[in-house]
């Protein structure tokens, strides 16, 4: 029961965001070109300072011996090159290869992974997973954008694609959260408290935006890609790092928090950015939902089957 209640409230929150939004389009309290509007200023405007304080607050002192964050980091990569590989197999719509892609490596670590690891291990476990975070989510969003210009524009050159990455809002916010952190000084007070409240606005925000502009009927359209994103992104995926884990005889807190990284919903960012990035937004929403959703059943089975096993 303590597991069920710990995914739940892990869940709720973002169901509200989506519910509210859901409920505000459907009274005509806002209508789809100012969602569309509110999602570009999301993108350009909030998405960037949550990468700028994931990077900005990272203690770099702390990886000493963390080798766990070596293999997290590893293990995104394979995942990332293999999605990028496989998905066009059985996909041909250049608009559609990118969500999916980015379906089954893109996790909300950020207000997933934290929270779950802290309920799991306490403090020790929240740290773990923030030092995580800062190094995944980066990657995350870097491939994300590389992947989504591709196939944007089909075969570009590679610098103007590095251009056009570097020109990605969360790209720009990586970047100033990298060189706060390297440069001897200290972000004042008085910028303290606005970085954070903006950094804080955004998943809500993309939430509520998402919910309003969800179409049901999409969602039957686009069932099977749902289904088979869904079950790779929160069943088959975490099954195989479990397996390769266990093999390397990690256990514990470093378990769960690489675990976290890679079983928790698709990431809220992905519906903005696909649809700031000319890609499906609409399959890139439904994903988000739907993970977000089922990941209540899901995230508690995987920690019954992880404590009975003895792996955390």
């Amino acid at each position: 029961m303590e597991n069920l209640v710990v995914a739940t409230n892990a869940v709720i929150p973002f169901m509200v965001y989506i519910l509210l939004g859901a409920v505000s389009k459907k009274l005509s309290l806002v209508k789809e070109d100012f969602l569309k509007e509110l999602n570009g200023v999301v993108f350009k405007v909030f998405f960037p300072f949550i990468m700028f304080n994931n990077l900005y607050d990272v203690d770099f002192g702390k990886l000493k011996g963390a080798g766990y964050v070596g293999f997290a980091v590893v293990a995104t990569l394979i995942l990332i090159m293999l999605s990028f590989a496989l998905v066009p197999f059985f996909e041909k719509d250049n608009r559609r290869k990118g969500v999916i892609t980015q379906a089954i490596f893109r996790s909300n670590s950020v207000l997933y992974a934290i929270p779950l690891a802290e309920s799991v291990f306490g403090a020790e476990g929240a740290t773990m997973a923030s030092i995580v975070v800062a190094f995944v989510v980066p990657i995350y969003n870097i491939a994300s954008v590389a992947i989504l210009e591709y196939y944007r524009g089909g075969k570009v050159s590679f610098g103007k694609l590095f251009v056009n990455i570097l020109k990605n809002p969360l790209i720009i916010g990586a970047i100033a959260g990298v060189l706060f952190n390297l440069l001897p000084v200290t972000m004042p007070q008085c910028l303290v408290l606005p970085v954070g409240e903006l950094n804080s606005m955004a998943t809500p925000l993309s939430l509520f935006v998402l919910g309003g502009s969800l179409h049901i009927s999409d969602i039957r359209k686009n069932a099977v890609p749902i289904a088979a994103g869904t079950i790779l992104k929160l069943e088959m995926v975490p099954a195989l790092l479990c397996f390769i884990m266990a093999k390397m005889e990690l256990r514990g807190s470093e378990f769960f928090v690489v675990f976290c990284m890679f079983a928790t919903p698709v990431a809220a960012a992905s519906y903005p950015m696909a649809q700031s990035m000319d890609a499906d937004a609409d399959l890139a929403g439904e994903y988000v939902v739907i993970t977000t959703v089922l990941s209540i059943a899901t995230i508690f089975f995987w920690i019954l089957i992880l404590r009975g096993l003895s792996l955390i």
